[in-house]
């Protein structure tokens, strides 16, 4: 009798055992299902725009900038004189040209003669000087003969600051002037001098 009554109650332990593991077995599978989640979606980056604009005093026709160096934008001449406006009488003659920041990058600006004027006798006896915005206002580049290239000069926006937000502009007079002895020079006659100016925009 007590053998049967041991058996049955180890039975009794066995059974109860296995549904205490179920149990847990459930339990932990069920806390493994519960979850929570959050999402910060978007992240990106973007790069802005490098550009401006080149617009001669008086042309309706806006120039606009390349990234390239090899092929900037060609744009109009901003002064020169025909050979029946060249006389010795020429007391000098000027031009002038927007520079505009149409980019969405803040830029710096410069100013250059990236080769030697080209031509005869006449570009000695021409000087070149830019002045920034009205023509009594700062110097840019000083007076000098046209005869060698120029480095690369700092431009001002309009304010007066060297980086310019989008929208900043500034206009540039170009004067040629004459040298004091053009006049007599007849080595100039049936020469020529052409130059090139380039605006270099850089982001800030």
């Amino acid at each position: 009798m007590e053998e049967r009554k041991s058996k049955r109650s180890g039975r009794l332990a066995l059974v109860l055992g296995a549904a205490v593991a179920g149990t847990a077995l459930v339990g932990w599978g069920g806390l493994a299902a519960w979850q929570a989640y959050t999402q910060n979606a978007g992240n990106a980056f973007a790069v802005g725009t490098l550009s401006h604009t080149n617009q001669v005093a008086g042309s309706t026709t806006v120039c606009n900038s390349t990234l390239s160096a090899a092929s900037p934008g060609a744009c109009q001449i901003i002064v020169g004189g025909s050979p029946d406006y060249l006389t010795s009488d020429f007391t000098g003659t000027s031009g002038a040209v927007t520079i505009t920041n149409t980019g969405s990058i803040s830029s710096t600006f410069s100013m250059s003669m990236p080769a030697a004027p080209t031509g005869g006798e006449l570009c000695a006896d021409l000087t070149l000087t830019v002045k920034d915005g009205e023509s009594s206002a700062a110097t840019v580049y000083p007076q000098a003969g046209l005869t060698a290239q120029m480095a690369p000069v700092a431009l001002n926006n309009s304010a007066g600051l060297a980086t310019w937000a989008h929208n900043d502009s500034n206009t540039l007079t170009f004067f040629v002037n004459p040298t004091a002895g053009y006049s007599t020079d007849t080595s100039v006659l049936g020469t020529g001098c052409s130059f090139t100016i380039l605006f270099t925009q850089a982001s800030a």
